[in-house]
């Protein structure tokens, strides 16, 4: 094929033949990049690490932490708890991003509601063994919006996210600012999981009969990888960034004094006219934002 994203089987055995060294090349590399070098390269770790989740001893989950190796700081931010930095990118901007994976087991990143060359996508069959490090390569095509990215390794893909690794991916571009939106700065970005914490701190990844029909409920909702999680903000309008990591559980979110919820967007696309409710369902997986 001329369209140097997509390869034959021979060429992807043959790219890892040469890079027999422990590095995954996800799309067509060292030859391609001297063509285009990316605008942005970060680097992400998978790693067994501790937080604290509660106001009490440490626990052990898997996290990512990251770096920027090239270009924009400002396309990292560190999040609080046990989640992985928000990554926030810009339309158009070419990226490079290199996975290392420190667990025991493979893992691999998928990056939810992106559109990326299928080499870059994360599926299972590219998950990454230990000590080893892969390379993602894409134009950013997506609109502005709110997304994920998570392991999805077969079979392993629930339990490493419950144990901690997922973070936020933001996109922004240069249309955004006509909808009149809350500046960055008044953005709130607000992770919500259920997890079962045993007596001694620890995260309970069980599955009985009925988890594996249902999926697995926690008995303790955290925000950002925190059971009491709070945040300092001053009296004017936010733009709340929500995101529901949960494994099974849907959630109905109300403002206390039930005042509507002015919902601005869902996964991408913004709302004209924006919507007022009195309670707004966000289901596992769904990104959607609002306007406090």
């Amino acid at each position: 094929m001329d369209d140097p994203t997509y390869w034959t089987r021979r060429a992807v055995l043959k790219s890892i033949a040469a890079a027999a060294g422990g590095l995954a090349l996800g799309v067509p590399l060292r030859n391609a990049w001297a063509a285009a070098e990316p605008d942005l390269i970060l680097r992400l770790t998978a790693a067994v690490g501790s937080a604290k989740i509660r106001d009490r001893g440490e626990t052990r989950v898997l996290r990512y932490t990251g770096e920027v190796l090239r270009g924009r700081q400002d396309a990292l931010r560190a999040a609080s708890g046990v989640m992985g930095p928000t990554i926030e990118l810009r339309r158009g901007e070419r990226v490079r991003i290199l996975l290392r994976n420190r667990l025991d087991e493979p893992t691999i990143i998928h990056w939810h509601g992106m559109i990326v060359p299928e080499a870059a996508d994360g599926h299972p069959r590219f998950a990454l063994d230990p000590g080893h490090e892969y390379v993602y390569e894409f134009t950013v095509a997506n609109p502005a919006g709110t997304y994920l990215y998570h392991p999805h390794p077969h079979g392993r893909t629930a339990e490493q996210i419950y144990l901690g690794l997922a973070g936020l991916l933001i996109v922004r571009d240069d249309d955004e600012p006509r909808f009149g939106l809350p500046a960055p700065e008044n953005e709130l970005a607000l992770m919500i999981q259920d997890r079962r914490i045993s007596t001694d701190d620890r995260l309970v990844y069980k599955r009985t009969m009925m988890d594996e029909m249902n999926g697995i409920l926690g008995d303790s909702v955290l925000v950002n990888g925190g059971a009491e999680a709070s945040f300092r903000v001053r009296p004017q309008a936010y733009r709340l960034r929500l995101a529901n990591v949960s494994n099974a559980r849907i959630y109905k979110l109300a403002w206390s004094d039930d005042r509507p919820l002015r919902v601005i967007a869902a996964t991408t696309a913004c709302f004209r006219p924006t919507k007022d409710q009195e309670r707004f369902p966000l289901w596992c997986s769904r990104r959607s934002s609002g306007s406090s």
